[in-house]
């Protein structure tokens, strides 16, 4: 007869009382998360509670808890109060407290935002101890992640901006309407014009209230002068201000949340329509900027614009903020970078150039430089300030223009424009103008260009080309593949800014603790 061990179920099959720690083996992850955790000051756990009423969970348990389940694809806070009941390694991190699903929420978003950063910023001094990071290289690189919204739900500023013309339009038309009544006017107003509103463009909502308030009030005083029928044409009028005002109202509201932006999502308004990448597809979304250094998140930051360009001032700002320490000697990225705005920041903090421009690789090949006709082929004059093209005909200076950037970064421009360029036999060639040829140069970006060029062509620039792929774009892929990641679950800007800042933080531990296993 086979011979079994003794199996009772529910029942405890040892004298003494289970001890959790016995079965979680010593590399395990949530040991390593737990010791990274254990190094963070008491005192800044303090701050987001009150000693008034009842005790609450202590946040360095909560904040392991969260950092373990984000780890283990459980971004739920469901999913990981069942964990808190049903998985050993929770248990042992938690001591046995079984906090509920609202409680992990309030914690995730709430509770420990302050504290976030400093976490950030312990598992980056954790790493660097451990010579995984040294802040010298800084790749940098973002991706469109999907917000928790609905994918219809989006607001276009120039929808926005059409709509609220043709209220004020009609609003316009209603004064003008109302106007006509040359005799109930006098007997209305005692020979008083309306208010004056400037042009149809300049008319708000507050424009037509202080405008219906005066006419209602006109209505009331005046109400044995006026005869039936005109009493009831003008209250009909003022029952059509109401409506529009409500209208404008609206568009106001919507132009508001569109701040510099071209659209915004109606159930996140801090999110932006974007084009994801493997779809045709826009939908509402937010640009994580990512910096990395030896495959390690070093600096996280949420754009809502898809330019990333426009994105990295920001970025950029977030790392000085964290200190001089964390401020790299070079930052890598590649050609969606590349604007006089971020080599301005860049040179600002003295950090070296290489990010790369739109033109670098055209730029390189044999068909741009045999191009006589591209702008940057033709000669120029330093001494008397005009270019030459390949007919001999000279670009003289027209006029300097300025233009400024989302950011607020102004730019100057001097275009140069040809005397004469009628009878040229290589017009068609040269331009598509139907009149001179003329060019806009920005001589601040030459300047960087040139700076970036010959520094993305040095021994170290051709390395750092070759190693930025892997470099940054290790991150997103584990984060979109191996995570499952590929939609927030958190709505708002700071709240997601907080969920790239979990994200982050697990993605660190859990590869050092991978490389520390291997290294020991």
């Amino acid at each position: 007869m086979p011979k079994f061990k003794d199996y009772k179920q529910g029942q405890q099959s040892s004298l003494f009382p289970l001890d959790l720690s016995s079965l979680v083996p010593e590399n395990h992850l949530v040991r390593h998360i737990s010791s990274v955790i254990d190094r963070l000051d008491s005192k800044v756990f303090h701050s987001a509670f009150s000693p008034i009423g009842a005790s609450s969970y202590h946040p360095q348990m909560m904040l392991k808890v969260i950092i373990y389940g984000y780890s283990t694809k459980n971004y739920s806070c469901r999913n990981i109060a069942a964990m808190l009941r049903q998985d050993i390694t929770y248990m042992w991190l938690s001591g046995m407290q079984v906090p509920d699903f609202n409680t992990v929420n309030r914690f995730r978003s709430v509770y420990l935002k302050d504290i976030l950063e400093s976490v950030f910023t312990e598992v980056l001094l954790l790493l660097h101890e451990h010579d995984f990071i040294k802040f010298e290289n800084y790749f940098v690189d973002g991706t469109k992640l999907e917000a928790d919204a609905g994918k219809y739900s989006h607001v276009w500023r120039k929808n926005t901006e059409r709509y609220k013309l043709m209220v004020q339009k009609r609003v316009a038309e209603l004064l003008a309407e109302i106007e006509e009544f040359n005799e109930q006017e006098n007997k209305l107003y005692n020979n008083e014009d309306l208010p004056e509103l400037g042009k149809e463009s300049d008319i708000s909502s507050n424009d037509i209230e202080h405008v219906a308030q005066q006419i209602t009030q006109k209505l009331t005083e005046k109400r044995q002068e006026l005869t039936t029928k005109e009493h009831r044409q003008l209250k009909s009028k003022l029952t059509k201000l109401s409506k529009e005002k409500s209208k404008l109202e609206k568009y106001e509201e919507q132009d508001s949340i569109l701040g510099a932006r071209n659209s915004y999502s109606k159930t996140d308004h801090d999110a932006s329509m974007m084009r994801m990448k493997g779809t045709d597809e826009l939908r509402p979304g937010y640009n994580p900027q990512v910096s990395s250094e030896n495959q390690f998140v070093v600096a996280v930051s949420v754009g809502q614009n898809a330019s990333d360009s426009v994105c990295f001032p920001v970025h950029l700002q977030k790392i000085k903020d964290r200190g001089e320490q964390f401020t790299p000697d070079n930052y890598i990225g590649d050609a969606g970078y590349g604007s006089d705005e971020n080599y301005d920041l860049l040179e600002k903090c003295q950090i070296s150039n290489y990010l790369k421009y739109p033109l670098f690789h055209k730029e390189q090949g044999a068909k741009h430089k045999e191009n006589i006709f591209h702008a940057d082929n033709l000669l120029y004059n330093e001494g008397e300030d005009y270019y030459t093209c390949p007919d001999q005909r000279k670009l003289i200076y027209k006029e300097t223009i300025e233009r400024t950037s989302i950011n607020g970064h102004k730019k100057t421009i001097r275009v140069y424009e040809s005397e004469d360029c009628s009878n040229c036999p290589m017009k068609e060639l040269c331009t598509k103008s139907k009149t001179n040829r003329s060019i806009q140069v920005n001589r601040n970006l030459e300047r960087h260009r040139k700076i970036a060029r010959d520094n993305l062509k040095s021994e170290k620039g051709v390395e750092f080309r070759k190693r930025r792929g892997w470099e940054i774009e290790t991150f997103f892929g584990d984060l979109k593949h191996n995570q499952k990641y590929k939609r927030f679950r958190l709505r708002g800007l700071e709240k997601v800014n907080l969920e790239m800042l979990w994200l982050s933080i697990c993605y660190n531990l859990r590869k050092s603790n991978k490389l520390m296993f291997i290294s020991a």
